[in-house]
């Protein structure tokens, strides 16, 4: 691996890593998931925060499905994730999930409002955002709709990408 697609992996291993113990566990999935919840004051029986938790849930059974560890270190994860197919099958669900999550008055679009306390609960740094905000509003509207938000999140998870979303992310 390049050491951009590795600087990526890395990332995204380490927001996972809820506890920052260096290997993920079930309950790294339920910690982020809670964080974000958190973030956008929404209450567990709202549809969109159950889709998160599944996605959340389904996000860790990919990866321990994966491999014979009860816990994923860097190194199985990077291989997990790189598989052919790995994103549109449990990426997939993930992003959008959050996406819909972000969408808090279901206009079809994010707002800088809505994306930060997200970001931020994700684990990306507070002065990081509004820059990884624009990365990801393509035609510049000031907001993000459901397929630039796929786009940037699919990007992230794509080894063979390396434009503007994803130097914003490794560099958060």
């Amino acid at each position: 691996m390049d050491d951009i697609i590795s600087d990526r992996i890395r990332l995204r291993f380490d927001l996972l890593d809820a506890d920052g113990n260096g290997v993920l566990e079930p309950t790294d999935f339920v910690e982020v998931a809670d964080r974000i919840v958190q973030a956008v004051g929404a209450a567990d029986a709202d549809p969109k925060v159950r889709a998160l938790r599944a996605a959340h849930e389904q996000y860790w059974h990919s990866l321990r499905s994966a491999s014979a560890a009860e816990r994923i270190d860097l190194p199985a994860y990077a291989a997990i994730v790189s598989a052919v197919g790995w994103f549109d099958r449990y990426g997939l669900p993930y992003a959008e999930s959050l996406a819909d999550l972000c969408d808090r008055d279901d206009d079809g679009l994010i707002s800088l409002d809505e994306f930060h306390p997200v970001m931020v609960a994700v684990g990306f740094a507070p002065e990081k955002v509004r820059q990884l905000f624009a990365s990801f509003d393509r035609d510049g509207d000031g907001s993000i709709d459901r397929d630039e938000w796929i786009a940037g999140i699919g990007e992230f998870y794509d080894p063979s990408a390396s434009d503007t979303v994803t130097g914003v992310l490794v560099g958060a």
